[in-house]
């Protein structure tokens, strides 16, 4: 079942052709390949009906081809994370290789700290809501557009620019406030910096990986579940 809220315009081919529908609450377009319902194909008569849309066991949804933009905005965030990683790995691996090694009580602090980590930020940060949301925006990226979004296409995916004030404020609070901790990790003193940084390793490299877990997903007509957040669009403009 792929649903997305708002409303849609559908437009019939014929009756076991194609079928799509532009979201205007996401700009995103969505075409599914024959086998709707026969309920579905009564509803195209209408000219907006609310956007959820099913496909039964005989459709599956279209794949879409990857752009040079979609992803370099895909490959850059991946790419700012994984220099994270780079730039902490050398911290957080310091009581494996220290001459006065972490005592018992510390070590399952480390292994604690890291598990916690991989759940709040890896999963329930990443995961379920920044890795799916890069996924989708990096793949509205298809149509003609302004030549800075490619540019800039990994701060595109991010919402940093072109998107709601929500996703803005949002997004810019996120990114301020991680370099607000780093500033602050960084005041610790061993062996609490390796402690966090170990933590940071482990969820960043799951962020990554869901990343482009999400993406490889859309390609293959698999939605990331996340709006993308764009500025609303005219009704004129679909």
């Amino acid at each position: 079942l792929l649903q997305k809220k708002g409303q849609v315009k559908i437009s019939k081919k014929d009756e076991d052709s194609t079928i799509a529908c532009d979201c205007k609450s996401s700009n995103r377009n969505w075409t599914f390949t024959s086998g709707i319902s026969s309920n579905f194909t009564k509803e195209h008569k209408k000219k907006n009906v609310p956007c959820a849309i099913a496909i039964p066991s005989g459709g599956a949804a279209l794949e879409q081809r990857p752009t040079v933009a979609s992803v370099w905005g895909v490959a850059g965030v991946v790419a700012m994370l994984m220099n994270a990683v780079k730039r902490v790995l050398p911290v957080a691996l310091e009581p494996f290789r220290t001459g006065s090694p972490l005592g018992a009580k510390m070590w399952c602090t480390y292994a604690a700290f890291a598990a916690v980590m991989g759940y709040v930020e890896g999963y329930k940060s990443f995961h379920k809501k920044f890795s799916p949301l890069v996924a989708a925006r990096s793949m509205t990226l298809q149509k003609p557009h302004p030549f800075t979004y490619t540019l800039f296409a990994p701060f595109y995916a991010m919402g940093l620019f072109h998107a709601t004030p929500k996703r803005r404020a949002t997004s810019w609070g996120f990114l301020i406030g991680v370099f607000a901790l780093v500033k602050i990790v960084k005041q610790f003193s061993y062996p609490w910096r390796s402690i966090v940084d170990g933590g940071v390793v482990v969820g960043l490299t799951i962020g990554s990986a869901s990343i482009i877990w999400h993406y490889a997903r859309e390609i293959n007509g698999i939605p990331a579940p996340a709006d993308p957040s764009l500025p609303a669009v005219s009704s004129s403009s679909l």
